[in-house]
């Protein structure tokens, strides 16, 4: 019995050894906070698209009052028009946060590739065209919310932007 216990325990605290990789180690701070993925186009670009970006929303865009400069918390500097992908990072220029700028922890409800047609570049809601969304998991049904964690760099948000099929639109546009 005694041989036993100690034979379950040495199996418990091998297990326990073996999960924490790196232990108890301090998070590295020289890691920069920020996010990178790739966004994928599917479909022929549409003619009246005179510019796209990546957005990031703070809160959920559930009214077209939720489409404000304050809610807006990244706005990238324009994906080139024809592309089929697109790779992206926080790391690099955006006009939001400014150029580049340090990107906040937290939970960032709606992340989105969205375009324009109009000719000179415009922050009303009806002037935005979501193009492609960034779902988790392959879950369609809903925005999925990126968790950025300080001194953690996420990779792998990526987006799919389908002209032929784009996602539901927020509230407020055209």
């Amino acid at each position: 019995m005694y041989r036993k216990i100690i034979y379950i325990a040495s199996i418990l605290i091998l297990t326990l050894l073996m999960a924490c990789d790196e232990g108890i180690a301090p998070k590295n701070e020289n890691e920069p906070t920020g996010f990178s993925g790739t966004v994928t186009f599917i479909g022929d670009w549409p003619t009246e698209i005179k510019r796209t970006f990546i957005v990031v929303f703070k809160d959920p865009l559930l009214s077209a009052t939720d489409f404000t400069i304050t809610n807006l918390k990244f706005l990238s500097l324009e994906i080139p028009l024809g592309v089929q992908s697109y790779h992206f990072s926080s790391l690099d220029s955006s006009y939001i946060p400014t150029n580049p700028g340090p990107f906040l922890p937290g939970n960032y409800a709606y992340v989105a590739v969205a375009y324009q047609t109009t000719d000179q570049l415009s922050l009303a809601r009806k002037d935005w065209f979501v193009a492609g969304v960034y779902y988790a998991f392959g879950n369609t049904s809903e925005p999925a919310t990126m968790v950025v964690t300080e001194n953690i760099f996420l990779t792998d948000i990526n987006i799919t932007c389908d002209f032929n099929n784009p996602p539901p639109q927020p509230p407020g546009g055209s």
